[in-house]
């Protein structure tokens, strides 16, 4: 059933199709969506087909994760015929080195790709990737928008990855772009007919869509989407703004705005580079006033969460549109729906706006997987830790996609096959464990000519290693979360050999007993549990020892 968002008098309200006159509807995305209906062209509806999806910088607050506050019909919806996994995991909070993650099948110590310089393919030359597992295995593999980071790989790892038709018989892969933002704002709300990043990827999703589904074709598709909401800027149409009434001032704050208690400086991150671009941000004392017991005053925080929200609530209708497209064509019964944000997001929450850490809120992600021939799958809850390098051999074994030839590349798969979990055949284990990490560069390296350190720098002062050099890093922070723990350990960076080098210069250990995965759990909300670092406290130091062992095997760092 479609659902599509309905505003009037300032009431937000879901109605049905069904209910809505498609002759005369004036709701957001129906413009759009009448062009998809004289679409031509019907698959072999018994073909098993995969959409997959990409949200970037999205973090599970949404509907579907008891986040009420927020407007997102079609994830909701998506999430009624899904899998719903509320400990699911980014490997890296960065856009680059998570997709070269997830994507490859390796971890970001495999893919050695921590920043904005360097791809996987530089070390795995052999590697098949996901969508080219899914080409070898005959489907029509293709995608457009914010799959991979822009050049990491070059050139989106065409042809390698990709249906040789792409960038030849067919369009060029889209990227999209839209203007700034009058005043150059973090967020705006716009006429409908504005140009939208998002819109475009749904354009250019539709016609590959109905490439893959042609009258001639007769081989399955993998079809990869990549919206770009809700990263910045939050340039949305007026109506996904006017879904929130009463705008900025009615947008609620995080619950904890300053770093946790005993934090380790290491683990605090000041995104200057990203948030300098905007004017708002000056206007609130800029980048610099960052630090770990320092946020922005209130009303620029409210500002910044209700641009953040109203462009969810745009994607979350860009989702819809390709959904109702698939079913159009008849084909919801026989395509897979994975729908997924490549890392968290925060919002405010420690002290902290964008991702760049390993805390909770930065490497958590909305996970939704929808297999219609599979009726176990349909409103399930997993809350056993998974992690995003995960996806890859859950596609193929969901798929009956043959991959075993990945154990004879030069490094194997790294994460876990949930296929028969999600098919009922075994148990979800809470005694998995999700990895993460992050590195740092102590000193200002990202701002100095050559990558030189300031010594005079805090350790928690412009400690961006983005376009850093990876032999330049000054530290990484490996992190393990299982079922009830968060636990982090800083180490010194080894340039010379890519890893982590003698003892753990500082800890984290937080407690996440209690915690359901959700904003309305009844311990509280998912986002608000980090608050007190327990790794310095003698009652907790068994914990840290038995974390720490484990960790240090997890990535293989000498003890």
């Amino acid at each position: 059933m479609r659902h599509v968002i309905s505003l009037a008098l300032g009431l937000v309200s879901i109605a049905t199709a069904s209910d809505v006159a498609p002759a005369t509807s004036n709701a957001p995305g129906d413009a759009l969506r009448a062009t998809d209906s004289s679409r031509t062209g019907a698959a072999n509806a018994t073909k098993r087909n995969v959409l997959f999806v990409i949200s970037d910088d999205l973090r599970p607050e949404l509907p579907c994760y008891g986040c009420s506050h927020v407007v997102a019909p079609r994830t909701t919806a998506l999430a009624e015929e899904s899998t719903k996994f509320t400990r699911a995991y980014a490997q890296q909070s960065l856009c680059a080195p998570s997709r070269n993650s997830f994507l490859s099948g390796r971890r970001p110590d495999a893919t050695e790709s921590w920043q904005f310089v360097d791809d996987f393919r530089e070390i795995g030359p052999d590697w098949t990737t996901l969508p080219e597992a899914f080409k070898k295995a005959g489907y029509q593999s293709v995608g457009c928008g914010k799959v991979y980071h822009p050049g990491l790989p070059p050139n989106w790892d065409l042809p390698t990855s990709w249906d040789s038709r792409m960038n030849a018989t067919w369009d060029d892969w889209m990227y999209p772009t839209e203007p700034q933002c009058p005043n150059n704002a973090t967020w705006c709300s716009m006429p409908e007919d504005s140009v939208f990043e998002d819109t475009q990827t749904t354009r250019t999703a539709l016609q590959l869509l109905d490439n893959v589904t042609a009258s001639n074709e007769t081989k399955p598709f993998f079809l990869a989407v990549g919206f770009r909401k809700p990263h910045l800027q939050w340039r949305a149409p007026a109506w996904s703004f006017d879904a929130y009434p009463g705008g900025p001032n009615a947008t609620a704050l995080a619950n904890r705005t300053t770093a946790p208690d005993g934090a380790v400086d290491l683990a605090f991150h000041m995104p200057v580079a990203e948030l300098s671009a905007f004017a708002d941000v000056a206007a609130c004392g800029g980048p610099l006033v960052m630090a770990p017991n320092t946020n922005y005053p209130e009303h620029c925080q409210r500002s910044f969460r209700y641009g953040y929200y109203a462009a969810v609530t745009f994607m979350d209708e860009q989702l819809g549109i390709l959904l109702d497209a698939v079913e159009d064509k008849g084909l919801t019964a026989s395509t897979a729906v994975i729908f997924v944000g490549d890392h968290g997001w925060h919002l405010g929450d420690q002290a902290e706006w964008l991702k760049f850490t390993n805390y909770e809120n930065s490497v958590r992600v909305p996970l939704l997987i929808k297999v219609p021939w599979l009726p176990s799958v349909a409103g399930r809850i997993i809350d056993a830790p998974v992690e995003l390098v995960d996806l890859y051999p859950t596609f193929a074994g969901l798929l009956k996609v043959e991959i075993a030839y990945t154990k004879n590349e030069s490094a194997p798969l790294g994460g876990r096959d949930l296929s028969n979990v999600l098919s009922n055949k075994t148990a979800p284990d809470d005694s998995w464990v999700a990895r993460s990490q992050f590195p740092r560069c102590v000193g200002g390296e990202e701002y100095n000519a050559n990558f030189t350190r300031n010594a005079s720098y805090p350790m928690w002062y412009l400690t961006d290693c983005n376009d850093v050099n990876r032999t330049y890093f000054t530290h990484m922070g490996y992190s393990t979360r299982d079922e009830r723990w968060r636990f982090t350990a800083w180490y010194r960076w080894a340039g010379g050999s890519l890893q982590a080098s003698g003892p753990a210069v500082a800890v984290e250990l937080y407690d996440h007993a209690g915690d359901a995965g959700t904003c309305d759990g009844p311990n509280g909300s998912a986002f608000d549990f980090e608050t007190k670092n327990l790794a310095n406290e003698s009652a907790y130091a068994d914990v840290v020892l038995a974390q720490l062992g484990r960790l240090q095997t997890l990535f293989g760092i000498a003890g």
